[in-house]
């Protein structure tokens, strides 16, 4: 398999800067001489958890804007500045859910779109959860329920989940637990 060859950066700009993100335009030069431009979302990363109680995952329902519906997801936020991956996973959970975990480990890292994106998604793995204070932000209206993981998986396949970090993270999850049991 041939290696790509890397692009230098001739310059770079940053053409827009909101509350989250920031859009950087870079003219790069690629091995075959030519110049081209490329576009990047820069985002600071964040965190899914997939918080289980009984072979239960707890799912979320919310209207995304973008997506103009509402869709299913697992508990999941934006790092901010300073915090660690696990913190904030330990943050999002129970400000979306109002349930906190006895564990949380850290079961791997992925790019969410890297043909544009920064965005670096860590997810979680959350067990022994004990109900707290539910504290949304106030841009956030979220309904969460607990799903059996057989049913979450259907909704997978269905399609009836869309969300990639999502689908992901009860697949690797209905996997994981498959290994454990010995399936």
């Amino acid at each position: 398999m041939r290696v790509p060859f890397l692009e230098g950066t001739i310059s770079s700009s940053q053409i827009f800067s909101g509350r989250t993100i920031s859009v950087q335009v870079d003219e790069v030069h690629l091995p075959s001489g030519r110049l081209v431009r490329r576009e990047t979302v820069i985002h600071p990363g964040a965190v899914a958890v997939v918080a289980l109680e009984g072979g239960e995952i707890l799912l979320e329902r919310q209207y995304r804007h973008t997506a103009k519906r509402v869709i299913w997801e697992i508990p999941a936020g934006t790092i901010e500045k300073g915090e660690a991956p696990e913190d904030c996973a330990r943050r999002e959970l129970a400000e979306e859910t109002g349930y906190l975990a006895e564990k949380m480990e850290h079961v791997f890292s992925f790019y969410a779109a890297p043909g544009y994106s920064t965005e670096v998604i860590h997810l979680f793995l959350a067990q022994g959860l004990h109900r707290s204070t539910k504290r949304l932000d106030d841009d956030e209206e979220i309904d969460s329920t607990f799903v059996p993981l057989p049913k979450a998986v259907e909704m997978v396949r269905d399609n009836e989940i869309e969300d990639a970090k999502t689908a992901i993270g009860i697949l690797f999850t209905d996997r994981f637990l498959g290994e454990q049991r010995g399936g």
